[in-house]
């Protein structure tokens, strides 16, 4: 048994979901530009007539602390077969932009101002598989590994900061306020890695992976891609 820490690096296919755009959700950046009780608030902060502008140009995620547990079995020879369940908590930082007509900026072109954009995104990663041993000498065992994976994806809040507040941008049904977007989805992976027994029974394992799976958003927003990601464990043998 063992402890895994480590930083994932999450492909973008669904990141396009924290965009704030009304393709994605009709309660957006231009729904919470259009709500009668933030007016005054957003007319005192911008001074002048103002309209979106442009989305976030390159949807993406910042790379993430992956953390979990770690079990297996010990076939001998440095072979085992083993469980791992990782969480991540992956986070969107992006800008969008407002175009403002300031009659004094001294050109015929509007003021452009960038603010942020934030996505925070759950993720529960589950792995089984194999470690074969390449080499299996003295304290050292260098290993290829090979899973199958489920996991499970959850948008946890999307917002935008304006004037140093958040205001939250809405994903979820109306009628199932409570509910929002995520799935369950599915694929496989390979890896490398290298072990060194510590003591008789605590191991220092190093090792990366490479992922092929899908991440489920909505019906619209899922697909196949590759992730990454790079590991060190602590295993009691």
């Amino acid at each position: 048994m063992g402890i895994n820490a480590g930083a994932f690096f999450p492909n973008n296919n669904t990141s396009i979901i924290y965009t704030g755009a009304s393709n994605i959700t009709p309660y957006g950046i231009d729904y919470i530009l259009s709500i009668p009780s933030y007016k005054t608030t957003f007319d005192s902060y911008f001074q002048y007539p103002y309209t979106l502008a442009e989305l976030p140009q390159n949807p993406s995620y910042k790379t993430a602390l992956n953390i979990g547990l770690h079990a297996g079995i010990n076939l001998g020879g440095g072979n085992t077969i083993y469980v791992d369940v990782n969480s991540t908590n992956l986070n969107y930082e992006q800008v969008f932009t407002i175009a403002i007509d300031d009659p004094y900026n001294q050109s015929p072109e509007p003021t452009f101002k960038q603010l942020p954009i934030i996505g925070k995104e759950k993720r529960l990663n589950f792995n089984l598989g194999t470690q074969l041993s390449l080499l299996n000498k003295n304290k050292t065992t260098i290993y290829w590994s090979a899973f199958g994976n489920f996991n499970s994806t959850k948008l946890e809040r999307n917002y935008i900061i304006i004037n140093d507040r958040e205001y939250e941008i809405i994903h979820s049904n109306p009628q199932l306020p409570n509910v929002q977007p995520g799935g369950i989805g599915f694929g496989g992976g390979s890896g490398a890695g290298i072990k060194y027994r510590l003591t008789d029974r605590i191991y220092a394992d190093l090792t990366y992976n490479l992922y092929y799976i899908k991440n489920k958003m909505n019906d619209n927003i899922q697909g196949f891609g590759l992730n990454h990601g790079i590991t060190f464990r602590v295993v009691w043998n």
